[in-house]
């Protein structure tokens, strides 16, 4: 839902379809979804509600978390041994809960009352929240309570139930129920610390290294699986959500090209979609100023070139003009020695 319908509207509206505990709040919930986006709420719909919605918990595992963070846990702690042979990754598992049974068991030793700490913190404000709401006997150990924002509901205490289905959900009992009555044995045994003792009561026993493994006969030989090598380095990290790679890219650095996310100089391919119509503005003043600047380049360039031509044709018209001098004068000496030279055969003839 992450990558075909993004944005803070449509997370809110789909944790609280998640989040309610009746079905009218659940379809309500719907509904308000549909108005928005029918194409999501067509996508959302064909999920079953079972896996994903408080709502439709039949109540059994008395607990309403909606995260796989147990599972998230485990999958970090195994990190190391993930990669290792299977008799190592096992070892490996159980060193991890021997000691994690240990250090749970020291919490325990200091915890007091009836209660686990979480179940005590729940329940403290579960009875503050009772404050604003009146109960009403009606006979037959049922009650019926009222809230603000026109909240009633009915509590069972033979059957340990309210309409808001939050005290069969979670084992607790809700501000409805603490209305009529404070006892901590309302409280399912899931979260009584007598069940909690009893639960890490059993310890895991340390073993010997491998070299002290007894032997034993094995009727048959157990070959290794068919194992193939994948071109190039092995992958190690886990293949992240959508989710969490939106949140590297809301992290990450701003491009210098465009100021935007999501790439760096080298990878840009176009115009961000961040930019704003000043952005815009700015950038029509650069490429003018750009353009002003590269039509005086221009011009500059003509001038100078016009300036050199102009003097290229004055040199060569001195040059030429030397060159004519030149011609002129030598010309002019030799038409003085050719007039000599006639007039001394001329004078040679005459004394002859």
């Amino acid at each position: 839902m992450k990558k075909m319908w993004r944005g803070k509207v449509f997370q809110d509206m789909l944790w609280n379809c998640a989040s309610t505990t009746t079905i009218q709040e659940f379809n309500h919930a719907m509904e308000e979804l549909r108005k928005v986006n029918n194409d999501c709420y067509e996508w959302v719909k064909a999920i079953p509600p079972q896996h994903w919605s408080r709502a439709h918990f039949i109540g059994r595992a008395h607990c309403d978390g909606l995260l796989n963070n147990l599972c998230e846990t485990i999958n970090n702690q195994i990190k190391k041994a993930r990669d290792q042979p299977i008799i190592t990754c096992l070892e490996y598992i159980r060193e991890y809960l021997m000691l994690r049974i240990v250090s749970v068991q020291k919490v325990i030793d200091k915890a007091v009352g009836p209660l686990t700490p979480t179940a005590t913190s729940v329940l403290e404000k579960n009875k503050s929240n009772a404050a604003q709401c009146v109960g009403k006997f009606c006979g037959n150990g049922k009650y019926q309570v009222s809230g603000p924002w026109m909240d009633q509901c009915v509590v069972d205490m033979a059957q340990h139930t309210c309409s808001c289905r939050k005290w069969e959900l979670t084992g607790i009992p809700c501000k409805h129920a603490l209305n009529v009555g404070v006892p901590e044995e309302w409280v399912h045994a899931t979260y009584w610390l007598k069940t909690w003792k009893e639960m890490y009561s059993f310890k895991i026993e340390p073993i010997n290294g491998r070299r002290m493994w007894e032997k034993f006969p094995c009727p048959t030989t157990l070959l290794p699986p068919n194992h193939h090598v994948p071109i190039g380095r092995p992958r190690k990290k886990r293949r992240k959500s959508a989710v969490e790679l939106e949140d590297m890219v809301k992290g990450g650095r701003a491009s210098r090209r465009d100021k935007s996310l999501g790439h760096n100089k080298r990878s840009y391919k176009g115009q961000s979609a961040r930019d704003t119509s000043s952005s815009k503005k700015g950038k029509v003043g650069n490429k003018a100023k750009s353009v002003g600047d590269e039509r005086e380049g221009w011009k500059k360039g003509q001038s100078a070139g016009h300036g050199s031509s102009s003097k290229k044709r004055n040199v060569g018209k001195k040059a030429q003009s030397v060159g004519g001098g030149r011609q002129s004068g030598t010309q002019s000496a030799c038409d003085g020695i050719s007039s000599r030279t006639r007039k001394a055969g001329k004078k040679g003839k005459s004394i002859a």
